[in-house]
């Protein structure tokens, strides 16, 4: 069924694609450039730019353009705009292929309690390959494509500890169980982040990452929109710690997306496609049914000081795609049946009040009352909200921020249709010829609900020569979790925390230098988290890397 979605969201653009104008190149989420514009816009007392990205170097372009005074700041985005391809012909063709080579360390003290990739600050996500290939293409103004190959460590091996998991426990975590042995398997603990030292060097080669390639785009567009399909990190929201809807934290999403904006509005729908199939057998690849996180997002800039954002999203899932419940413009709300559907609403708001002082927020609403309606279920919903200050210092820039989480217990789950995914990663499993393992992780905030966490972060960051900073994360967490049964958590709990509560506290320093040699481009980085857990024994994380691009 995903295969007809995909094809119908092409047919949706391909007879357009004469009507482009400018480039439509993907800026991913990793590129200096985003957090160099929000920079740029808080020091010149304009609320940031569109926080649902990433953007098209068109929209960018755009974006760069409100701002009428040059500084160095303006020029570092301007380059970055400015790049082509290294190939260009003639006919309007460009190519490029480069490699990027990382080298990484790895060291911690404790492997016997952190011993798992969500233990680890620096984790499966940000750490780098050992290798990446990168291949693009741009044909004129209207369409671009790109893909990496890369050869980097697993985020499972054949070496893992599994437990059993039987019986279903809510929407995700019940249809992760087998068809024929009615159990599922969980990783517990995990080889490579319970090792003491451990490098990005693979040995032995067979936990090679096989969930290939990481980011690949086809995209095509005009001089107001854009439309891709994409795997690729996607985000909405300003939050330093993370966002309620959609977030980064995974190592990708697969998604339709078109965007169409102005200087004062901005559209996106945004369809996320997410796995369905639970088996951990190889044999039994083949999907019996779909699940599209289905969004549509209204963005205004109010007055230049004042972005406001709405969105009204819905999960859907059935083993029978019906193009009807396609149409952006349709209230999701409306779609009334429980085993297909679960909406969520959510808003924004981005406040430049004085130049260099920005305050922001996000909420998002999953289960609420009506007047007149039987209070069955537990209220869900979130709150972000956090400060930052920008300024120009000894010739380069400090930011500082602090931000506030509450999330209720009953955030993102329900029993037929939640707001959880998983992900399955292929392993070489000697005994059985071959295994997928299950990653259970959260599409919008990464630690999930029942919570409430306090942020405070300082960087200061120079073009030439790199950044520095430090960040400071506590939260108090709950019992309930994406194992815990769906219908306790609807019916019994209201409040965040809830229960029997943990806290940790994480202090993280870390250190870039910025690409500044011409060739090879080179940089090196380094981060030390400390990280502490009442009535439990911390860990001492540490990580350096080094990496080259031709």
């Amino acid at each position: 069924m995903k295969k007809w979605g995909y094809l119908f969201f092409f047919l949706l653009v391909v007879g357009s694609l004469l009507w482009g104008a400018n480039t439509q190149e993907i800026i991913p989420l990793s590129s200096p450039l985003y957090r160099q514009m929000d920079r740029l816009y808080i020091l010149e007392g304009h609320s940031r730019p569109s926080s649902a990205r990433p953007w098209s170097v068109n929209e960018a372009s755009l974006i760069l353009s409100r701002i009428e005074n040059r500084s160095p700041l303006y020029e570092a985005i301007e380059a970055i705009l400015e790049e082509s391809l290294r190939f260009s012909f003639s006919d309007n063709f460009q190519a490029d292929v480069s490699v990027d080579l990382n080298i990484e360390i790895y060291t911690h003290s404790n492997g016997e309690d952190f011993n798992s990739d969500r233990d680890w600050v620096y984790s499966f996500e940000e750490r780098k390959p050992l290798l990446k290939l990168n291949f693009e293409f741009l044909v004129g103004n209207f369409f671009y494509l790109f893909t990496d190959l890369q050869y980097g460590r697993n985020r499972f091996t054949d070496r893992d500890t599994l437990f059993s998991v039987g019986g279903p426990s809510g929407a995700v975590i019940g249809s992760i169980i087998d068809s024929e042995t009615k159990e599922g398997k969980i990783i517990t603990s995990s080889w490579p982040y319970s090792q003491t030292f451990l490098t990005n060097i693979l040995w032995p080669t067979h936990d090679l990452d096989m969930q290939l390639p990481k980011r690949a785009i086809f995209s095509v567009g005009g001089k107001q929109w854009n439309f891709n399909l994409s795997r690729d990190k996607t985000k909405w929201g300003h939050g330093k710690s993370g966002n309620l809807i959609v977030d980064d934290h995974t190592d990708f999403q697969e998604f339709a997306k078109l965007n169409v904006f102005t200087n004062i509005f901005k559209y996106e729908w945004l369809n996320l496609f997410l796995e369905t199939n639970p088996s951990y057998r190889e044999s039994q690849s083949s999907d019996s049914e779909f699940r599209i996180f289905m969004t549509h997002r209204l963005e205004f800039r109010i007055l230049e000081k004042v972005a406001f954002s709405i969105s009204e999203n819905i999960m859907y899932r059935n083993d029978l795609l019906s193009l009807q419940y396609l149409n952006p413009a349709f209230i999701y709300h409306n779609l009334n049946s429980s085993t297909m559907f679960n909406a969520i609403a959510h808003a924004e708001v981005d406040y430049t009040f004085y130049k260099g002082f920005n305050l922001y927020g996000q909420t998002a609403l999953d289960q609420a009352t009506a007047p007149n309606e039987p209070a069955g279920q537990a209220p869900a919903f979130g709150v972000i909200g956090g400060l930052e200050y920008t300024t120009e210092l000894w010739g380069g820039y400090l930011s500082s921020s602090v931000e506030y989480v509450y999330i209720s217990p009953a955030m993102y789950r329900r029993s037929m249709v939640d707001f959880l995914m998983f992900r399955r990663y292929p392993t070489n499993v000697a005994s059985s010829g071959g295994e997928f393992y299950s990653h259970i992780d959260y599409i919008g905030y990464k630690w999930g609900g029942d919570l409430q966490a306090l942020q405070g972060e300082l960087i200061y960051e120079h073009l030439k020569w790199g950044e520095i900073g430090v960040r400071i994360f506590g939260i108090q967490q709950g019992e309930v979790d994406y194992f815990t049964p769906n219908n306790v958590v609807t019916n019994t709990y209201a409040t965040a925390p809830s229960g029997t509560v943990s806290e940790t506290g994480i202090i993280s320093i870390w250190g870039k230098s910025a690409t500044f040699l011409n060739y090879p481009p080179l940089a090196t980085w380094f981060q030390l988290d400390l990280i502490g857990r009442k009535g439990a024994k911390g860990d001492i994380q540490f990580t350096l890397g080094a990496s080259a691009s031709f």
